[in-house]
């Protein structure tokens, strides 16, 4: 689709040029003298100077990129007498024509610089302009004194088009073979030409495309097809502080994603739009909503001390954004999300320190530069664009629960609806059972299986867009304004988002230069799903309803006769999901500016002073609410916090360019940063309300308030500087260095210097390559950055506590400060290549990396009589290694057919290389027996657990039989030297794919994200299968009922030992309890075993085993408790595999034809039906359990490799896109 979007705007730019060339050609042969002192016109001296010299000097002055062939501007030079240019375009107009050149505007800044074929009558050597006349006597131009007359012998005539979708190439040079006589197409294509009767063949060459030579024999009227060729640009990308750079001279790499990708569907966060499509980077959504956080972790997560998120940089503001966005349960979003991905022109991702280093402090996790549309680039005068879109949200997978027996778990004998088990009497079995709703009676006890399509609903996402763009001499801007509106797929949710954007640029002079952008937001929820595991999330409180309730009778959640003060539920441990979700209420409102002021000037051709304002502000308001008989909080409660944050940085540099004859460049650029950081947070609680409904801290009960206060400031210095030297257009080295000084450390500690240095060699530019390679780069780098530490973590604080009366309590934190912390510095180097094959079919680009982190912050213990438990140290070496591979091809390209693939790999490991004296690991999270640890010299990710106590002595018959309490019940080895390793949470690889078809005006997009290898927890599952949720549960390991069951497990160890033997009934596998016990008086069939045995003691103190398998003197238990003890003490059992695929978009798109729209004035319109996650494949094949969500929030951040209820409905997202410009 790019392609086809390039194609256009090169047809237009073209076509104006063709209208023109005759009036700008002659204009500039004849251009009369004016006063040298004229404003808003640049005067050149009488000069002769190379024709590379003179690129230079425009791309200084006017801020563009020339792209060419070496040999096109090798050897030329340019006389320019004395010329005044009022532009850009009219100087161009006069090298052009001058030297036989022509130009042509691909994108925004970009030009690239071609030759002309010479026409008949044009001379052999490169045209002199004749000096301006003095008087006003009409001149006659050079070029007519030299045109030669003609005989015309017969005219051929025709069109010219573009073979891959037929639409019409203006400006193509149409010459007779072996002669200079020739003509161009017109507007639409067509063109004639007179030519001599011997006439045998027309060559037709067009920029961007292959020259045709066409036999004429007899024809005299043509239909010519030309084909794209393989013309290897130079691509500009955005790098450090917004310098503009042309790929191939960067010895490093940079991510790139244009807009057309990043709006293929409608996406509510922009990092969404990232998944898959740039190598060497993980996006991964945190929960299943709509407005969900989600992570970017480039190259690996290096840091021990931070959520390892990427610097975000909008225009050159640089921008907060952070994973610890929750309050109260809820996932509040990141607030990157804020801005509209309809906005954006381009990403680049600054992937590695070499890279990011002009960053210096900041950038120890990569960085993001993200441009937004301006009006430059666009149709002269005023152009609107419109957009919208509407996609359903359907709720296509949930975890599968059983819906054979109820609640309860003392067994399937009684139904015990007050439990949150599903232990309980059988459903639709004729059972009679008084229940909760009945008023005693019984009745008869049915399943109900379909309360999660009861419950959650279809959710709608609107979004609307519309722009409006100015582009003049001057000048351009773009204002823009956008709204997004959901409703969740759980009842009473929402989100809204409405942004206003501003971008503009004027030339007050030819040296003068200033541009604005503004970006206002307003974001905010009412109600924000909860995905803290609590009762008060109605997930949970779904998934753990017993199956005999009908969800639909709790609909009218207040008990009658006590609206707002009692809910209606059918049991006292849960709260009503309904109750939940329209009382219990979690919502937030965020106002956020993102402004930046720059002036540039031109002291010369060479030398530019910028100067820049940017700020990021924005206040948040939190709120939630529990109302009266909430579970865990009987009487109701109030909790709001105000929240304020500010950056502001300040910029200061001076850039250089400068070229030396045609050998030597070079850009330098030094500069001077203040940075800012301000946060201030208000909070309020009260756990218990006086009135009820009314949520105010003043109505608050007495001694449950807990007001609490806090405020930060942050000031940073920095100088930095660059340089990058480039030799003949094929060797590039680049040298940055910065140095920060930074007011969170003591002084001796806080200035930091951060060095970079890369190479790039450009091996096809040097040696000769065979015919299919086009392009060939090699590259390499180093470069060192850092994370600064927190305001105020070397300063010992004190915190309080509620009030104990009239005595105000305080206390100190846990850890002790240490004043002496120096930041934390990261150390990487890369080398890689770029290749581009078979006439550009086929790209590649490959980086291999590695990285090290010192000055890690760790805490060690400390003795009790300092008052603390740990200390803060600097220690520590993390490395991250890896490689990265993006692919782009082109299998198949014909005039009404193109199929493009796109594929990107990224493999990366991290490990802890060194840790602090006395501390033997880290410790990432521990959850219900995962443990998140890398030991020293271990790989982060790994996950151990305590595994179930077995017989050690392989003397004895029983060696690695598991031992079981005197209750029969397996058990942990708590021995800490035992812990055994069952997984990493980290994939082997991952793998973008994106294809696109395109054939005559239909496009089909789509992106597939896979993701291979590692393992997460589920504590989800656990909880589901020890309330007896899942299938698994109604019977245990299966057995023969005719054999002995323990010559069974004798036989056959690995398949009964550590697991569980019986069932909920005798259908199920359950045995008959021991004759004469209490259990089989009034228990069902459903006696259970953990086989193994138990340790007893002899007279002498010996150890002896006695089997408990199944024989005499066995310990049968319930089916409840033989699951439970099987399971839930051991991780392993509930961890799966992380390997996943999913169709994260697809898109099919019908572009209106041109012929159509253009009679409503349209220059552009499309209608697209868009898919969002239709389709995922997992290893693990448990249906609503998404490896990506293996995530759960801790409150202040998010432990990765393990889950707790973040199992909301997997949905799959289906609508429609309309894009109109006028």
């Amino acid at each position: 689709m790019k392609s086809f979007y390039r194609r256009k705007s090169r047809q237009q730019a073209l076509g104006l040029l063709f209208c023109c060339f005759a009036f700008q050609a002659s204009g500039q042969l004849l251009a009369s003298r004016e006063v040298a002192g004229n404003q808003g016109q640049y005067q050149k001296s009488t000069t002769t100077k190379s024709l590379k010299s003179a690129l230079k000097d425009l791309q200084s002055r006017y801020k563009v990129s020339f792209s060419y062939d070496r040999r096109t501007v090798e050897n030329k030079t340019i006389e320019y007498g004395v010329q005044q240019f009022g532009s850009l375009e009219k100087e161009l107009d006069f090298i052009s024509s001058t030297l036989n050149l022509r130009y042509e505007k691909l994108d925004k800044n970009l030009y690239l610089l071609t030759p002309m074929t010479k026409w008949a009558g044009f001379v052999q050597e490169p045209l002199r302009v004749a000096p301006p006349a003095t008087t006003s006597t009409p001149q006659v131009s050079e070029v007519q004194a030299l045109a030669p007359a003609r005989k015309l012998v017969k005219v051929i005539a025709g069109k010219v088009v573009a073979k891959s979708d037929g639409a019409p190439l203006p400006g193509v040079n149409v010459v007779i073979k072996g002669t200079q006589t020739g003509t161009i197409s017109g507007s639409d294509g067509s063109f004639s030409i007179d030519a001599p009767a011997s006439t045998s063949v027309l060559v037709f060459s067009f920029i961007g495309y292959q020259t045709k030579e066409v036999a004429l024999g007899d024809k005299t009227n043509l239909q010519v097809e030309l084909e794209e060729s393989a013309i290897v640009l130079n691509e500009a990308v955005v790098t450090a502080l917004g310098i503009k750079r042309e790929k191939r001279s960067l010895g490093y790499s940079v991510g790139n994603v244009e807009s057309t990708a990043l709006t293929q569907t409608p996406q509510n966060n922009v990092l969404n739009t990232l998944a898959g499509k740039v190598a060497g980077v993980q996006i991964s959504q945190m929960g299943g909503a709509v407005g969900s956080s989600v992570s970017m972790v480039i190259r690996g997560a290096n840091s021990l001390n931070s959520d390892n998120q990427p610097l975000f940089v909008i225009d050159g503001v640089p921008v907060a954004n952070r994973m610890t966005n929750s309050f109260a349960g809820a996932d509040m979003g990141n607030p990157i999300s804020d801005i509209n991905p309809n906005d954006i022109a381009n990403i680049s991702i600054l992937k590695g320190p070499s890279a990011a280093a002009l960053y210096g402090s900041r950038a120890g996790s990569g960085v993001v530069l993200i441009t937004t549309k301006s009006g430059t680039g666009g149709k002269k005068g005023i152009g609107v664009s419109l957009n919208t879109s509407v996609v359903m949200d359907k709720p296509l997978e949930y975890v599968h629960v059983q819906n054979k027996f109820g609640s309860g778990k003392t067994g399937a004998h009684v139904l015990e609806e007050a439990e949150n088990e599903s232990w309980g009497a059988a459903l639709d079995a004729g059972e009679n059972w008084a229940l909760w709703n009945s008023n005693g009676q019984k009745v008869p006890l049915i399943s109900y299986p379909n309360r999660f399509n009861d419950f959650f609903q279809t959710g709608v996402t609107n979004t609307n867009n519309v722009s409006v763009n100015g582009n003049y001499e001057k000048g351009n801007f773009r204002l823009s304004v956008g709204n997004m509106s959901n409703s969740g797929i759980i009842p009473n949710t929402d989100l809204s988002r409405l942004t206003i954007a501003l971008n503009s640029a004027y030339n007050i002079t030819d040296k003068f230069r200033t541009s604005v952008s503004l970006n206002v937001t307003q974001s905010g929820s009412d109600n924000r799903p909860l995905i803290d595991a609590s009762r008060n999330d109605p997930v949970r409180s779904v998934y753990e309803m017993g199956s005999q309730v009908n969800i639909n009778d709790l609909r009218s959640y207040w008990l009658p006769g006590q609206e707002g003060i009692a809910q209606l539920k059918y049991k006292d441990k849960q709260n009503n999901p309904f109750f939940l979700v329209y009382e219990n209420l979690t919502g937030f409102s965020r106002d956020r500016t993102v402004a930046k002021i720059q002036m540039d000037y031109d002291f010369t051709n060479e030398l530019t002073l910028t100067g820049k304002y940017a700020r990021d502000s924005y206040s948040e308001i939190f709120e939630a609410k529990k109302a009266y008989s909430n579970f865990e909080a009987l009487k109701g409660g109030y909790t709001i916090s105000n929240d304020y944050r500010k950056e502001q940085n300040l910029d200061l540099m001076l850039n250089y360019k400068k070229s030396f004859e045609n050998s030597w460049s070079l850009n330098a650029m030094v500069g001077a940063n203040r940075l800012e950081q301000y946060y201030q947070s208000l909070y309020n609680a009260t756990t218990e309300l006086v009135i009820p409904g009314l949520y105010t801290i003043a109505n608050g009960a007495p001694g449950t308030f807990n007001p609490l206060s806090s405020f930060s400031r942050k000031l940073l210095y920095g100088v930095y500087a660059s340089a990058s030297l480039g030799f003949k257009d094929f060797v590039y080295l680049d040298l940055t260095a910065r140095n920060d000084w930074t007011s969170t450390l003591k002084k001796g500690n806080n200035s930091y210097f951060y060095p970079s240095a890369s190479l790039s060699v450009l091996l096809s530019e040097v040696v000769k390559m065979p015919s299919w390679v086009d392009f060939a780069k090699v590259r390499a780098g180093f470069a060192q950055v850092g994370n600064d530490v927190d305001p105020y973590s070397r300063s010992q604080t004190y915190s309080t506590a509620l009030d104990w009366g009239a005595a105000k309590r305080m206390y100190m934190g846990g850890v002790l400060r240490n004043p002496d912390l120096k930041p934390e510095i990261s150390t990487s180097h890369e080398i890689g290549v770029d290749f581009k094959f078979f006439k550009n079919r086929l790209g590649l680009e490959a980086t291999y990396y590695k990285r090290g982190n010192r000055n890690q912050v760790l805490s060690i213990v400390t003795p009790i009589e300092s008052g603390a438990s740990n200390k803060q140290i600097n220690a520590g070496l993390v490395e991250s290694q890896g490689f990265e591979i993006g692919i782009i091809t082109t299998p198949i390209k014909t005039k009404d057919f193109t199929w493009d693939m796109n594929f990107t790999l990224t493999r990366n490991r991290t490990y802890i290389r060194k840790l602090a004296e006395g501390i033997k690991y880290f410790s990432f999270t521990s959850y219900s027996g995962a443990e998140v640890r890398t030991y020293e010299g271990g790989q982060v990710g790994d996950i151990y657990m305590a595994p179930m106590l077995r017989v050690k002595d392989k003397a004895s018959p029983y060696y690695n039989y598991p031992i079981v309490t005197s209750g029969g019940l397996y058990q942990t080895d708590n021995d800490p030297n035992n812990l055994v390793k069952i997984g990493n949470f980290n994939h082997n690889f991952l793998m973008g794919i994106q294809p696109t078809i395109r054939y005559k005006n239909l496009s089909i997009f789509a992106n597939i994200d896979w993701r291979q290898g590692g393992q997460f927890y589920s504590n989800t599952m656990m909880f589901l299968g020890n309330n007896g949720m899942l299938d698994e549960t109604l019977s245990g390991v299966s057995y023969d009922p005719s054999r002995s069951l323990a010559e069974q497990i004798k036989a056959n160890p690995d398949m009964y030992l550590g697991n569980w033997v019986g069932g909920r009934n005798a259908a199920y596998g359950g045995f008959a309890w021991p004759e004469g016990s209490a259990e089989a008086a009034k228990r069902l069939q459903d006696a259970s075993l953990n086989p193994g045995v138990l340790a007893t003691k002899d007279a002498a103190g010996n150890t002896v085993y006695v089997e408990n398998l199944g024989g005499a003197g066995s310990k049968w238990i319930d089916p409840f408790s033989a699951y439970r003890y099987a399971n839930r003490p051991f991780p392993d059992r509930n961890l799966y595999s992380a390997t996943y695929v999913k169709l994260r978009e697809i898109s099919v798109t019908y572009f209106l034809p041109k012929s159509f729209v253009s009679r409503f004035k349209v220059q552009n319109a499309s209608l697209s039906i868009v898919g969002n996650n239709l389709y995922m494949w997992t290893r693990h094949g448990i249906k609503g359990l998404d490896p990506e969500r293996a995530f759960r929030p801790t409150g202040t951040s998010w432990s990765q490799g393990v889950e707790y209820y973040n199992v909301m409905p997997i949905t799959g997202s289906v609508g429609f896109k309309l894009n109109v410009d006028f």
